[in-house]
């Protein structure tokens, strides 16, 4: 299957351009962090993002943000855990620079007044989670991502910003291996974004499953637009699903927090037995539901312990409490969970600074692949990497800036014949997408299930090629066919990619996949 380069019908010298020093895509913790240390920097960078602001999963993040700030805790022990939850394909110097800056980070969010919950004598709660060996999860309530993002989004509004709310990104522009601009849309009329460099920020690919913990219809297509854009794709096979997603037929997966877990609840089957320890690594925790699902058995989160305990659970995380409200669980203390798709460690290749093989093109959050997640990530780090590359990334772009100028090249991709799909079929073509990688691309797979899909994303693929409005699902479907590809290639199970059919870890597949924008697959040394 290949891909055209430019999707989109366009010809930038009718297009009305804006001009700014360094674009970010993406305005969630990730996207903001980078737009605050920018600031003060110096730069006053242009934020892009389809949504109102605060409209971000990483402002629905629950559980809180892990930092080595406890008495007895030290940055050596988060690095440890970090490298074992990674399951030996972890980075390791990129693990390091995520926990020892990760505590200065988490410092600087203290003293910009982040109000993490606090004991009685005014010491900060940590929480502990899953293959943290201690206590070290800061958190407000249930709903940190929020608290953090709301502090750092208020103070890059309070230095003027231009913030483009309501805009997505269409296409990266190019030219000879290097960024040059990009094209945004309201869904009514284009512009040409020119800038220096791009930094995006816009997320991960957990939508395109069936069930998912993704809001607000995040997808993962700018992660295709890089990849047409001459981007490396890294571990894609890693989709980490989150065990405790609520489980009522026909209704979304809405997250419950691991520090639920972390306080005390406990799975259990239909008969009430525990089968699991609450607290191992995600993957061992969701693989272990779904099995009690395959032997006909549903799963529930007991949170007697809790209240057994003292703890007022609506007190404790109201966010919670208003989503099993939503689902009429308000008043339920084994609540009905299921794994979901959650988070995705794979993304764009970066380094720790958000460097891309392309110049002018910054990725980090989520939407990168930096290897300091492995092949599992440790519960509570995705916020933290968020504001460690979010301050990482304004010095390299400071820097690249320096160096660099806006482009008025002039790109022409104007076809004849625009045959558009109507609202209706794109809409299936999205269900077919997130089912086959539901069924196919999943907890557990195989090499037959994972050669089915295959088949079936490179059908729709096909049939996309004859529109000029799919672009987002085209996308898509480029990722869902890498993400496929990975998962073939790498025969064996190690962290959250199970293959069934090679159900060890192997030696030989301690390295991590690299997807090149020809659809091969290269191993790269840990």
């Amino acid at each position: 299957m290949q891909f055209k380069r430019y999707f989109t019908c366009f010809n930038t010298k009718d297009i009305e351009s804006i001009y700014a020093d360094t674009v970010i895509v993406g305005s969630g913790l990730a996207g903001i962090s980078a737009a605050y240390y920018l600031l003060n920097l110096g730069i006053k960078p242009t934020v892009i993002t389809k949504k109102s602001a605060t409209r971000s999963n990483s402002f629905l993040a629950q559980g809180g943000i892990a930092a080595a700030i406890g008495f007895n805790d030290s940055t050596t022990y988060h690095f440890e855990d970090t490298l074992k939850a990674g399951k030996g394909l972890c980075v390791e110097n990129n693990v390091r620079i995520l926990v020892e800056e990760g505590l200065e980070r988490v410092i600087d969010l203290i003293t910009l007044g982040v109000p993490f919950d606090r004991d009685k004598d005014g010491y900060i709660k940590l929480t502990k989670e899953g293959a943290h060996r201690l206590s070290r999860v800061l958190h407000v309530k249930d709903k940190t991502g929020y608290e953090i993002g709301k502090i750092i989004l208020q103070y890059v509004k309070e230095k003027e910003i231009n913030l483009l709310e309501g805009y997505y990104l269409q296409e990266i522009l190019t030219e000879e291996g290097r960024y040059v601009g990009l094209l945004i849309t309201d869904g009514n009329r284009q512009y040409v974004v020119r800038s220096k460099s791009v930094i995006l920020a816009t997320g991960g690919y957990s939508g395109i499953y069936h069930r998912n913990t993704s809001a607000y219809n995040i997808g993962g297509d700018s992660i295709g637009a890089a990849f047409r854009s001459g981007c490396d794709l890294m571990d894609l096979e890693f989709i980490q699903f989150h065990p405790t997603a609520v489980y009522v037929e026909g209704k979304p997966g809405w997250l419950i927090s691991e520090a639920v877990r972390g306080e005390g609840a406990v799975l259990v089957d239909e008969k009430g037995e525990r089968f699991v320890d609450e607290l191992k690594p995600r993957d061992e925790v969701a693989r272990a539901i779904l099995n009690k699902y395959l032997q006909g058995s549903k799963v529930f989160l007991d949170i007697t312990p809790l209240l057994e305990r003292g703890i007022d659970f609506k007190e404790r995380f109201p966010n919670v409490y208003s989503i099993l409200k939503e689902f009429g669980l308000e008043n339920e203390t084994k609540i009905p969970v299921s794994p979901s798709a959650h988070y995705t460690i794979g993304g764009i290749k970066a380094d720790i600074n958000g460097k891309t093989n392309i110049k002018g093109i910054f990725a980090i959050g989520e939407t990168a692949s930096t290897g300091v997640h492995g092949a599992n990530r440790l519960a509570s780090n995705s916020l933290l990497e968020c504001i460690v590359t979010g301050y990482k990334v304004a010095y390299s772009v400071y820097v690249y800036n320096m160096y660099a100028k806006i482009d008025n090249i002039n790109i022409d991709n104007e076809v004849s014949e625009k045959k558009e799909l109507d609202k209706n079929g794109r809409d299936e073509l999205l269900k077919k997408i997130k089912m086959i990688m539901w069924q196919n691309v999943g907890l557990i797979r195989t090499e037959e299930s994972l050669n089915i899909a295959l088949k079936e994303i490179e059908d729709i693929n096909h049939f996309l090629e004859g529109f000029c409005n799919v672009r987002h699902l085209y996308d898509l479907t480029l990722l869902a066919k890498g993400a496929i590809l990975s998962a073939l290639a790498r025969k064996e199970s190690r962290g959250v990619h199970y293959r069934e059919d090679f159900p060890q870890e192997r030696d030989e597949f301690k390295k991590h996949t690299v997807l090149t924008p020809d659809f091969k697959i290269n191993f790269m040394e840990v």
